[in-house]
């Protein structure tokens, strides 16, 4: 498979002479910014840059949700027209800690992934980002990492070598098709008095992972659902939503719609 790369050039300045005088002038040469120590890793960050530039993908999200045990995760993808995945993210935050894994694909095939991790203690904090570059089969053939104290300095520094590391996006996907354990179970509903909002409760069955979805329009469906709750307790559920940010910097998901599974009927 052809590789559209891009070339960085090198300008060099000659010396130039005149009749009256000759002047030999330094050359000067662009300076580089190697961002790995693989000899092909320019080829691998300018497809990074031009999927991440890109405003023509589409741009779609899966439902946010918490584990049992506090984790909130959360996943996204970039689409374009013909459904063709070009960049799936999984972020993750616990406690004092942030994770996000990146999936970059050409022509269907992961070429690069990234896990970020940021760690925040009161002595310091951490930051870090392992990368991984792929074949057209999907091997790896460069992983590397790079650590500071704070993202600036973490941004300025080149990816070094480490053993061949490989992320999987297994779990983001099972977030975006809403497979086991994210599944969009009914189960239940709750009130905030802080919000002043009703929400929606669904899941796992068994609770693991949950994800609420603010009610601002009671249906006949919804309606029943909370007059019946006992009844539809575990009932897989069909989710519509949209993610809000309000003026105040609150973010939820506001319910669309919902209706039973086709097969739950």
């Amino acid at each position: 498979m052809n590789w559209p790369y891009s070339f960085t050039l090198l300008i060099l300045l000659s010396g130039c002479s005149t009749d009256l005088e000759k002047e030999d002038y330094p050359e000067i040469k662009e300076e580089l910014f190697f961002r790995s120590d693989f000899d092909q890793g320019a080829l691998f960050f300018d497809l990074k840059d031009s999927i991440e530039r890109n405003e023509d993908l589409n741009e779609t999200s899966s439902l946010e949700y918490t584990s049992d045990f506090g984790e909130f995760l959360k996943a996204q993808a970039k689409i374009d027209v013909n459904g063709e995945v070009h960049l799936l993210e999984l972020h993750r935050e616990f406690e004092n800690q942030l994770k996000k894994d990146a999936f970059y694909y050409m022509n269907g095939r992961k070429r690069i992934s990234i896990q970020s991790t940021s760690i925040f203690k009161d002595s310091e904090n951490s930051f870090s980002e392992t990368i991984s570059f792929y074949s057209d089969s999907e091997t790896i053939v460069y992983s590397g990492m790079r650590t500071a104290a704070d993202l600036d300095t973490l941004h300025e520094l080149s990816f070094t070598k480490i053993k061949n590391t490989e992320l999987s996006e297994e779990l983001t996907m099972k977030l975006l098709k809403r497979t086991a354990p994210f599944e969009t179970a009914f189960l239940g509903t709750a009130f905030s008095k802080e919000q002043d909002k009703l929400f929606l409760v669904v899941g796992s069955p068994d609770r693991s992972f949950t994800s609420t979805l603010a009610v601002e329009e009671k249906t006949k469906f919804i309606k029943k659902l909370i007059q019946n709750e006992k009844r539809y307790i575990g009932v897989p559920l069909d989710i519509e939503f949209a993610n809000i940010k309000q003026t105040d910097g609150f973010t939820y998901q506001k319910l669309l719609s919902a209706r039973v599974l086709p097969a739950q009927k």
